[in-house]
């Protein structure tokens, strides 16, 4: 049998098909729930809200347990819807808000034999201290707090075993809905999402890359007292075990207890967003993952990044480009911003600008008239039906992988913006940035131009 992607052998054929039959009969399910509610024309417009909601308790909850059954990318996806407070019904949150962090853990029996395998001794001779019951379990691995011989407090994560087989066999799963659905819709095309998950996955379950990419960050965030990001411990580090140092601190989406320390939520938004300001604009390398499971906060208030698996780096003609096209859209620009658009490997069907000019304008719109730095649910609909009218005519052909990321970050953002109900001028925080590395962008090209 052929190796996966992850240089294990894949799940057997019988074990594949039965993951993508559960899926599909769950979300079938769910589809049509909500389809009977959206026929039934007899119902008041009170009768329709009340069956939402009620529909939206029940499917969350299929989905909560096709997720902790099947685990895998079930859990990554529910992470990120739970991670939308801004957009997702408050019934999806409630419920697979549980699965941030507190994935159903596996038995201590398999934390002892992942260690062993990884330097051939028990957690207990390898540490002072090893408790047995983990502190936070999430989609990939959980942990465990422990002391290191020389007396560190360290958080310990051991991925689960077999962890890689079942990933891959989501990822053929979902490459087999992506053709069919290319079949459907030939407007777009999905497979550059499938190449960035492809390269994306086994990068996650690299724990030694993981501890890498957070020292980079951490060196360079290095000169912002507001941010901490755990040290790594090395000499207890394995390409399936990543220990850092540990650190108590409050959960980003815990807005009560972050009230009851005296830390302003408003300002734990706003150095969340300058700090990825930073990470994408100025050093093209960033923590991709900002879900409320991996962001906590000290009093000062300091913002704590854990989980370093999902990391992006930007090719630097991409960053440049990428923050001309910030510019652009701050100055609405059109013309600025077509061309930053098409600079960073964006292609529509035809020329036409309009589509291109349509998508910049909607991360405005998505504000609604008091530009809240979230996605207005109230607006959401209206502007994607524009949206949505405008790429029929023109459809966007292709999106560069290297945004796919930045994306997601954008999302998962949004979603804590408005948990923390931030105030945050994101017009005026970004723009200090983005301007400084647009102007390297023009130095750069003159710099050619005379050359």
């Amino acid at each position: 049998m052929a190796k996966s992607l992850t240089g294990s052998k894949p799940l057997p054929p019988h074990q594949r098909i039965k993951r993508f039959l559960d899926v599909g009969w769950t979300f079938l399910v769910i589809y049509l729930t909500y389809k009977r509610i959206q026929r039934n024309k007899k119902l008041t417009p009170a009768q329709r809200e009340r069956r939402l909601s009620q529909a939206h308790t029940k499917n969350a909850e299929r989905i909560y347990g096709l997720a902790t059954r099947l685990e895998g990318m079930l859990i990554k996806t529910c992470q990120f819807i739970s991670s939308r407070a801004d957009v997702a019904p408050t019934e999806y949150i409630a419920v697979l808000s549980r699965l941030q962090d507190s994935v159903p853990a596996r038995p201590y029996s398999q934390v002892v034999a992942v260690i062993r395998g990884e330097f051939g001794k028990h957690p207990d001779e390898l540490f002072d201290g090893f408790t047995r019951a983990p502190i936070a379990s999430a989609s990939l691995a959980q942990v465990h707090r422990a002391r290191t011989k020389d007396g560190h407090d360290v958080a310990v994560k051991v991925q689960y075993p077999g962890i890689d087989r079942i990933l891959e066999t989501d990822l053929r799963n979902i490459a087999i809905l992506v053709k069919i659905l290319a079949r459907i819709e030939k407007n777009f095309d999905f497979r550059i999402m499938m190449r960035e998950l492809n390269k994306d996955m086994p990068r996650e379950l690299d724990f030694e890359l993981e501890g890498r990419s957070s020292e980079r960050v951490a060196k360079d965030l290095a000169h912002r007292h507001d941010i901490r990001i755990p040290k790594v411990h090395w000499a207890e580090t394995r390409r399936r075990v990543l220990t850092t140092e540990f650190i108590e601190a409050t959960k980003i989406s815990d807005i009560e207890a972050l009230l009851a320390e005296g830390i302003d939520p408003n300002q734990v938004a706003l150095i969340m967003t300058e700090a990825y300001c930073e990470q994408i604009l100025v050093h093209g390398f960033f923590h991709a993952d900002p879900h409320p499971g991996n962001l906590f906060v000290l009093p000062g208030p300091v913002v704590v990044f854990l989980d370093f698996g999902l990391s992006k780096e930007l090719p630097e003609s991409f960053r440049l480009n990428y923050a001309k096209l910030i510019t652009a859209l701050i100055a609405q620009d059109n013309e600025r911003m077509v061309s930053a658009f098409r600079a960073i490997g964006f292609k529509t069907k035809s020329d036409d600008p309009e589509s291109l000019v349509a998508l910049g304008q909607s991360f405005f719109d998505y504000g609604g008239m008091d530009n809240k730095p979230y996605v207005d649910a109230d607006v959401m609909p209206e502007v994607n039906e524009r949206l949505s009218r405008i790429l029929q005519a023109n459809p966007v052909t292709e999106i560069p992988g290297d945004i796919l990321l930045i994306f997601r970050v954008l999302g998962l953002m949004s979603g804590l913006q408005k948990r923390l109900d931030s105030r945050v001028d994101m017009v005026g925080t970004i723009t200090p940035y983005a301007e400084e590395q647009a102007q390297k962008l023009l130095e750069m090209t003159q710099g050619d131009a005379a050359g």
